[in-house]
């Protein structure tokens, strides 16, 4: 990477996180990727509103990463999947940037942005709880429900209505599958959703407080993974049809 491209890069990720001088920034990308049978990111597509700056950056990070190449018919074969990585503008001194690009996850993708409705009526019961479900997403896209486990408080014995509110919102996500040789592939999807009330009894916008142990048991019953730290498990959990070989945070300095 050119040192004016990662001044370029550098300055697009400052202007877009205003922040402390002395603080990293930090923004999280998705990028579609080509992986050819030996394992090897060959092509990124970033989304459309990425900077070149930025997106060069990325493009040379995720050409170090290796996959295990999926398989067909015991055969290694080409596939595209989509990788979330995280750019990070670390501070030196008060002029000089390093900048890290990390691995966060790979697979199908979703829209995140799409929010589940908290129902008028359970807001008004005092309903809360957490909803966990597990799908089938089929090669369009489409997600088929398989389960769902609800732990609700309040709602004087209608719990039904956030677990209707929960599978609605699940299944209306239309996923972006992954690709094996050509042709998508079927994966398995879990996410959970949780619906918190604060003190004026509104919708809670801020981190909810740690899983409960029953939601915990609900979690691990449309299998999530058990992390054993009892830190917040997270949401969603797709499958790849590829594996992570190598994988290492990338740094660039000017």
């Amino acid at each position: 990477m050119t040192k004016g491209l990662f001044l370029c890069a550098t300055l697009l990720l400052l202007w877009a996180l205003p922040a402390r001088a002395a603080d990293t920034r930090t923004q999280v990308f998705v990028i579609g990727a080509d992986v050819n049978a030996q394992g090897e990111v060959t092509q990124t597509q970033p989304e459309a509103d990425t900077a070149k700056p930025l997106a060069a950056a990325l493009d040379l990070a995720l050409k170090q990463w290796r996959f295990e190449p999926a398989r067909q018919d015991g055969k290694a074969v080409p596939a595209h999947t989509f990788i979330e990585a995280r750019l990070d503008a670390i501070p030196e001194d008060s002029r000089n940037y390093t900048l890290r690009i990390s691995y966060v996850r790979h697979g199908p993708t979703w829209d995140r942005r799409l929010q589940p409705s908290y129902p008028a009526v359970a807001i008004g019961l005092g309903a809360t709880g957490l909803v966990a479900m597990a799908g089938t997403v089929r090669p369009d896209g489409k997600i088929s429900l398989t389960d769902a486990r609800s732990v609700v408080s309040g709602g004087r014995g209608r719990p039904s209505l956030l677990k209707a509110a929960a599978t609605d919102w699940f299944q209306r996500h239309a996923v972006s599958p992954e690709t094996v040789d050509g042709h998508p592939a079927a994966a398995r999807i879990r996410a959970y959703i949780e619906f918190r009330l604060d003190d004026r009894n509104q919708a809670k916008r801020a981190s909810p407080p740690p899983h409960s142990e029953k939601e915990r048991a609900a979690l691990l019953q449309v299998g999530f993974r058990d992390t054993g730290d009892h830190t917040r498990m997270e949401t969603p959990e797709i499958s790849s049809v590829l594996q992570v070989r190598s994988i290492d945070p990338v740094t660039m300095q000017p």
